[in-house]
């Protein structure tokens, strides 16, 4: 049955308001996934598809606790069924109206879809391994030392239909995404770097625009050739990738208030106190127009919209689920999130980045006597309770006299205390760039798309 139907959409209301007979509050989500994954290696090609997902998931609030029932069958009896098992659940663990009254919003029927010029379901496979070939060739000619390149395009349709009493909403999202792997050899001696893309919409937004491609295999060949860097605290300058995962990590899961819940978050003891420079600002928005992790409205059926987390240097407010944000008396966001209707919705980020300043980049370059500017980051992690962070890349640009001298190291780790770095920041760049290449995951490894970025920044930190 197509969840996009009218009769399908009144079958879900009808289960709603079979659902509020008992419950004070209840509501539907349909959920349905697809893809597919075409990998063109130096010598090797394949192509699979992404596993399906298609169900149905109901939700009902018994005036304490939220209690959820899922199902494969998206069908009149797979619904009638949901409604059947939690009215017994509701039966065993009681049912109460004098807890928080849950507002189901207001008034809206509406369906939601993104501009696509070119279906990525009709271009042919074959076209599709011959862009990846003229890829992969176009990167091996650029450089003798490379050995090994893997080119990878994916493409994921999401739809998704949320109903409670007020809300009857339809998405339908399409996501494309390029990328590249190159591994360079000399000697005995071998590193990677990776580029790529992902946005929102048809085909024609999925290749890696050239002067991407250039910067991966010029940076990767000086890497052949960096040593470690002396530890110590520098000036530094940040990518717009590196400030992303700065971004991620500082004021990711940290600020995701069901973190708040369970006591594991300092980012709660600090709100409406300054934890970063008065020239820092940071977004977290999913109502981003084209960026890979942005929808119209999240699992809870909240409508997307911009989450100022950080203004002038103040923390503001965290990202919050229905559920974390009913027991919290806090606003609610759009970040109710689920990797598929059989996971529990979280507190999740989507587009989460640094605001633009009024510097630019050579500028930020000219200030700093000795000191290093740091790319292509990797990896990051985080000790929300404690708020501890580490940020690991793979390039490291040494800076003396205001110039950059071309001498890189490699690895480079920084770790600190978030407010320190935060505070540190001294410059700000003025053109935000957003990466869309990551995943995020919680809970039980259960994963979502994010995209994380901002613009450069100058800040003072540790490095190893």
């Amino acid at each position: 049955m197509d969840i996009s139907s009218a009769y399908f959409k009144s079958l879900a209301k009808d289960a709603v308001f079979d659902l509020e007979k008992d419950f004070p509050y209840a509501s539907v989500l349909a959920l349905e996934t697809a893809g597919e994954r075409l990998t063109v290696q130096t010598r090797q090609e394949q192509a699979e598809l992404i596993d399906p997902a298609r169900g149905v998931v109901a939700t009902v609030f018994t005036g304490r606790h939220f209690l959820e029932a899922a199902t494969g069958e998206v069908t009149e009896e797979g619904l009638r069924n949901l409604v059947r098992d939690l009215r017994e659940m509701g039966r065993q663990t009681g049912i109460y109206y004098d807890g928080p009254a849950i507002d189901p919003g207001p008034p809206l029927e509406k369906d939601f879809g993104i501009t696509v010029e070119r279906d990525p379901w009709q271009v042919p496979l074959k076209q599709k391994v011959a862009d990846l070939t003229v890829l992969r060739d176009g990167i091996q000619s650029r450089d003798h030392r490379i050995v090994q390149i893997v080119c990878q395009y994916a493409q994921v349709r999401s739809r998704e239909l949320f109903v409670n009493r007020s809300k009857t909403l339809f998405q339908d999202l399409c996501r494309v995404q390029m990328a590249a792997v190159t591994v360079m050899r000399e000697g005995d001696r071998s590193v990677s770097l990776h580029t790529g893309r992902a946005q929102q919409g048809g085909y024609e937004k999925a290749f890696i625009p050239e002067e991407k491609v250039d910067k991966m295999v010029r940076d990767c060949a000086k890497l052949l050739k960096a040593p470690r860097l002396r530890p110590g605290t520098y000036d530094c300058i940040f990518s717009p990738d590196f400030a992303g995962l700065f971004a991620h990590e500082a004021f990711g899961h940290g600020m995701e208030t069901d973190m708040f819940l369970k006591k594991r978050a300092k980012g709660e003891e600090y709100l409406g106190r300054p934890v970063a420079s008065p020239l820092v600002d940071l977004y977290d928005s999913p109502a981003l127009p084209g960026q890979a992790a942005s929808f119209f409205f999240d699992h809870e059926g909240e409508l997307a919209k911009e989450t100022r987390v950080i203004e002038k240097g103040i923390l503001k407010r965290g990202l919050t689920d229905l559920y974390s944000a009913t027991l919290l008396k806090l606003p609610r966001t759009a970040n109710g999130r689920r990797e598929s209707f059989e996971r529990k919705v979280y507190a999740r980020m989507t587009n989460t980045y640094f605001g633009p300043g009024g510097h630019t980049p050579e500028e930020m370059v000219a200030s700093i006597p000795e000191g290093f500017f740091l790319d292509h980051p990797s990896n990051g992690m985080e000790d929300p309770k404690g708020w501890g962070i580490q940020l690991e890349g793979y390039y490291a640009e040494a800076i003396q006299d205001g110039k950059l001298t071309g001498e890189v190291f490699s690895p480079v780790i920084v770790t600190g205390y978030v407010p320190d770095l935060l505070m540190s920041i001294t410059m700000v760049g003025d053109t935000v760039e957003i990466s869309g290449l990551g995943m995020c995951g919680k809970g039980h490894k259960e994963w979502v798309k994010v995209t994380d970025g901002g613009p450069y920044l100058k800040l003072r930190a540790r490095l190893g």
